[in-house]
C-alpha cells in the first residue's frame, strides 16, 4: 500500500493536532463548562471518534455555540473504546437527558468519524422505538461508513470494527431507511479513509482542508455543519399576517 507525499503531510499534521488534544484531554478529561443558551432552539449532542475525547469536538463546538445552538458532550463514553452499538446505547442516554431538561428543543447529533457510525446507530434504532426522542439528524464529519482498508492494519477490536468486511458494518451500512437525515461532510483527504465516499441517499460536502482530525478545527467545516444543521432544523417563518 503506497502513501503519497502530500499523505505523510497531512498525516504530519494531523497527528501534530491529535496529540495537542490527546494531551489536553489527559490533563483534564472532563468537558469544558461550554454549552450555550439553555433555550436554544436547537440542542447538538457531539459524539467524538475513536480513542478520542471532548477536546477534539471543542473548536466545533464553540462555534456552534457562537451561532446560538447549545451543545452536549458525552463523557460516558470515556475514550469511546466500546463497540458501536454499545455507545450508541449511550449516547441515547444523553438524547434522553437533553430532550427531558429541553422538551420543546430540535436535537441534532453531530459525530466524528466512529461517532457518525455511532449517531447513525442510534437513528436506526430510534426509528423503531417512537416512544423514545427522536434526533432531527445527523451530521458525520469523516466517518468511514464504508469501513476503512487501513483497519485491516491494526488488531485493536476498537479500530478492527471499522474493516470493511466486518458484519456489523455491512449490517450498518444497509439499513438505509434514516439516510435521508444524515448530511454527510468529507476532508479534502483522508489519510485514514482512503477514497471514502459520501454514501447514496445521504447528502454531503467535500471540504477544502485536508486530513482525518484537523478539519475540526476549521471554519470551513463550522460552515459546513451549520448549514447542515439549519437543513435538519430550519428557523421557523414569521408570521406575516
Amino acid at each position: 500500500m503506497s502513501i503519497t507525499a502530500r499523505e505523510v503531510r497531512v498525516w504530519a499534521r494531523d497527528y501534530a493536532f491529535a496529540a495537542r488534544m490527546h494531551v489536553r484531554s489527559t490533563l483534564d478529561p472532563r468537558p469544558p463548562a461550554l454549552r450555550g443558551m439553555p433555550g436554544a432552539r436547537v440542542h447538538v449532542v457531539l459524539v467524538p471518534g475513536v480513542v478520542e475525547r471532548w477536546p477534539f469536538m471543542e473548536p466545533l463546538a464553540r462555534r456552534l455555540v457562537h451561532a446560538g445552538h447549545a451543545v452536549h458532550f458525552v463523557p460516558q463514553l470515556g475514550r469511546h473504546l466500546m463497540p458501536i452499538a454499545e455507545a450508541a446505547h449511550v449516547v441515547g442516554e444523553a438524547v434522553d437527558a437533553v430532550a427531558a431538561a429541553h422538551p420543546h428543543a430540535q436535537i441534532v447529533l453531530v459525530g466524528h468519524s466512529k461517532g457518525g457510525l455511532v449517531g447513525k446507530r442510534l437513528l436506526v434504532d430510534r426509528a423503531q422505538r417512537s416512544d423514545r426522542p427522536q434526533p432531527a439528524g445527523l451530521v458525520a464529519l469523516a466517518t468511514p461508513f464504508a469501513g476503512s482498508s487501513r483497519a485491516r492494519l491494526l488488531r485493536n477490536a476498537a479500530i478492527r470494527e471499522f474493516d470493511p468486511t466486518d458484519e456489523r458494518l455491512l449490517a450498518l451500512a444497509a439499513e438505509r431507511g434514516v439516510d435521508l437525515r444524515i448530511r454527510v461532510v468529507l476532508p479534502a483527504l483522508d489519510p485514514h479513509v482512503p477514497g471514502n465516499r459520501v454514501p447514496e441517499g445521504m447528502g454531503g460536502v467535500r471540504l477544502r482542508a485536508a486530513g482525518h482530525f484537523r478539519p475540526l478545527a476549521t471554519a470551513e467545516a463550522g460552515r459546513a455543519v451549520l448549514a447542515a444543521i439549519d437543513g435538519f432544523a430550519p428557523e421557523p417563518e414569521l408570521d406575516r399576517g
